[in-house]
């Protein structure tokens, strides 16, 4: 069926008629070097802190409309010249003049800001934190779930021994309970839940945004422990080329290319190319079993922009097939003739997205602006866990308009929209079969308000949801400016999610568990409470941030996976007792020396659920965690290096005491801790890396039960709470072709 009903033209026509329009207000300009005095055409022009953004035509010369408030900070980027911020305190009444210096034009002394690859926010009323391109090339990052070893706030972790699938876990609990999302549209969700991280490649990633706790009543109801959106590379700010080329120790091999065309002086097209290619047959631990399945992938993204005057357009359309290939190993199957069957594991997924945002600021009163935002998806999953097949087929839409408009002088902000989510399931399990057709009409408003030093966000939206009914979700955020540079925050807020059972525990498939489900699925439900501070001071002529903040979720409902009944069971039911999550983390950041950069986190989780009456600590979940971070570069730049420990305290694994004494996991896993470092030297377009990942070769030997017997009723891949592989040293190099002379 088609995944929209006939009533969301007619929602679409009605946002859009709110976009009547009357006389200017903006801005005009003219970009010129410093070094010949010439104009410069497709010089990007942005408001410091908004998306308002344009770019300078053939002749120089830009239009951008005024800012909501001023005095307001411009700033002006040009690939070969340092970036221009001009302040502008007032409406002006000429044309603005923008003099950008060529790189390298300078022979004495260079001043240089150096930025740093995480930034604690003091600015967002939201507790948050970003990612930014430098952090990212800090570890090979070929795809999402390996983008967070350096940060604290998200853990990722192996799902299950032979599948090769990654987890997050963002405040204790799993990444289901966090929004994933691209540039604020819904992403990593139903089918994908189970693969979704490995599927985005790192490098199409300009920063990732993590925010903690409820998140705001606009980007949805599903963020229960927070959002974590990820920035794609923007087509109107990229080289012409990016060529990034991978391999690894294991026989891994990735390539990555990006190709820039540049359509008239405001648009831009930017076509994203990525493989992935591993066809080693690696049982480290030699248990007769692939410690990670063979992998073939192809991922396609082709991104258009249109940025002028006020009016931003994207389109972007992407197609990845994955498959992966494990199991057995060779070595397994020449056991002895009354040895068993292979056991194979098939897993492919087949995925087409078309993602469309579109809004502009409205001509007469740069005040107010208008957005709409578009999201269609299918998706076809097909898997094979020995003699276990489940095959999924997805399709899903999102459309979203929101018009937001300052008030009270421009203090504060109103925003209010429409949203409406449609998903059709189709799954097959073994020989049972369901299907799902959920709709989702929905509703908000969000109101943010400026006293003196304190900012507040309130917010509620409600969405009816075709099979639960309708759920209000209100949300509040609080800051406090008690100074310059701290910050004190409070948050709370609901949030709800539908569930997936199937997918989104689909690492229990690789057992020989009996999947038993007790009573008929319904919402997830929580409440999140959270508060912090944020700090940043100069202290014996060092810069340092200091945050600490804590979090506490609540579930009102929740399905619960039960691991721990029987060994031989994974039992649905709906929760019947209390579940919670509590967590506490403290960040220091501190500059040693202009090159030297130190990074320590320390965070504690008590995370529990009712299993059968009993309140139980959650599993695979370890109470503490550390991170030392260390991020060193040469004065010039042309050197870098990067050295991060993370430890892990010991968690609890499920009970296995049921099982024959050969076939038992211990209560509780060992602590350890992993170590991972990189150096990358830089001449001129060129980069290259190398690196190792695991250094330590920590992790779990034994990470089977009964792999001599896959079929039998103790086999048991699922129980996984640490790496599955040993230290792994990876290389590469990155080549950025950089326009010589601007077009004329």
């Amino acid at each position: 069926m088609h995944p929209f009903p006939n009533r969301v033209p007619l929602l679409v026509c009605l946002l859009w008629s709110l976009s009547t329009t009357a006389q200017e207000a903006l801005v005009r300009g003219i970009v010129r070097s410093a070094a010949d005095g010439g104009t410069l055409p497709y010089a990007t022009v942005v408001w410091s802190g908004t998306v308002v953004a344009t770019s300078s035509d053939s002749t120089g010369r830009f239009t951008l409309p005024l800012p909501a408030t001023l005095p307001a900070v411009l700033i002006t980027r040009l690939v070969g010249f340092s970036t221009d911020t001009l302040l502008v305190p007032a409406a002006p009444t000429g044309e603005l003049g923008i003099t950008l210096r060529p790189v390298g034009q300078l022979k004495g002394v260079d001043v240089v800001e150096r930025t740093q690859g995480t930034t604690l926010s003091t600015r967002s009323i939201l507790s948050q934190e970003q990612l930014g391109v430098k952090e990212l090339k800090r570890a090979a990052c070929c795809d999402l779930s390996e983008s967070f070893e350096t940060n604290a706030t998200v853990d990722a972790s192996f799902s299950d021994a032979i599948s090769g699938s990654k987890v997050l876990r963002m405040l204790g609990l799993d990444g289901k309970y966090a929004q994933l999302s691209v540039e604020n549209l819904p992403f990593v969700r139903g089918l994908s839940a189970s693969s979704g991280l490995t599927l985005i490649p790192g490098t199409w990633i300009h920063a990732i945004n993590l925010s903690k706790g409820a998140g705001t009543a606009v980007n949805g109801p599903n963020a229960i422990t927070g959002q974590i959106d990820l920035c794609l590379l923007n087509p109107l700010d990229e080289p012409p080329l990016f060529v990034n080329l991978y391999g690894n120790s294991q026989g891994r091999a990735e390539a990555n290319v990006h190709a820039r065309q540049r359509i008239g002086p405001h648009a831009a097209n930017l076509l994203l190319v990525h493989g992935n290619w591993f066809n080693t047959e690696m049982d480290q631990n030699r248990d007769g079993f692939m410690d990670m399945p063979r992998t073939r992938r192809i991922n396609v993204m082709d991104r258009f922009m249109h940025a002028r005057e006020g009016r931003t357009t994207q389109v972007a359309v992407r197609h990845v097939e994955d498959i992966r290939e494990g199991g057995s190993t060779f070595m397994h199957l020449e056991g002895p003739p009354d040895h068993h069957a292979p056991y194979v594991v098939d897993i492919r997924n087949a995925m087409t997205d078309l993602l469309a945002k579109h809004g502009f600021v409205f001509r007469n009163d740069a005040t107010r602006s208008l957005g709409f935002v578009t999201a269609l998806r299918r998706h076809h999953l097909t898997a094979r866990f020995g003699e276990r097949r489940h095959e999924g087929l997805q399709l899903s839409g999102y459309v979203s308009g929101i018009y937001q408009q300052l008030a009270r002088g421009g203090k504060d902000q109103l925003k209010a929209g429409l949203s409406l989510q449609v998903d059709d399931f189709e799954e097959t399990f073994q020989d049972s079969s369901f299907a799902r057709n959920e709709v989702m009409p929905g509703l908000f408003t969000e109101y943010t308000l400026q006293a003196g030093d304190v900012a507040v966000v309130a917010g509620v939206r409600a969405d009816r949801n075709s099979w639960y009914g309708t759920v209000a979700s209100p949300r509040l955020h609080a800051k406090w400016d008690i100074g310059p540079l701290t910050v004190a925050r409070a948050s709370v807020g609901h949030g709800f999610r539908s569930t997936n059972p199937l997918v989104e525990n689909a690492a229990v498939l690789a057992s020989s568990r009996r999947v038993v489900v007790e009573n008929e699925p319904g919402l997830e439900r929580a409440w999140t409470f959270g508060a912090g501070a944020l700090h940043k001071f100069k202290w014996i002529e060092r810069r340092w941030a200091v945050g600490l903040d804590a979090y506490h979720t609540r579930f009102t409902t929740q399905l619960v996976a039960d691991l721990d009944r029987s060994p031989q069971l994974l039992v649905f039911y709906m929760l019947d007792g209390p579940s919670y999550a509590t967590s506490v983390l403290a960040d220091v950041q501190v500059e040693l020396s202009r090159t030297l950069d130190l990074k320590l986190s320390y965070r504690w989780y008590d995370v529990a659920t009712t299993y059968d009456g009993v309140l139980r600590e959650r599993p695979f979940t370890p109470p503490h965690r550390g991170l030392v971070d260390l991020a060193w570069a040469s004065p010039n730049e042309r050197w870098r290096a990067d050295v991060s420990v993370n430890l892990f305290s010991r968690s609890r694994i499920p009970w296995t005491t049921a099982n024959p004494e050969p076939y038992r996991f211990p209560r509780r896993s060992p602590a350890y801790a992993t170590l991972h470092a990189q150096v990358t030297f830089i001449w001129r377009a060129w980069e290259f890396y190398l690196g190792g990942e695991n250094l330590t070769s920590a992790g779990q030997t034994r990470q089977i039960i009964a792999p001599e017997d896959p079929y039998g009723p103790y086999f048991d891949a699922s129980l996984i709470w640490g790496p599955t592989v040993g230290a792994m040293i990876y290389g590469g190099l990155r080549y950025t072709l950089r326009p010589t002379k601007n077009p004329s």
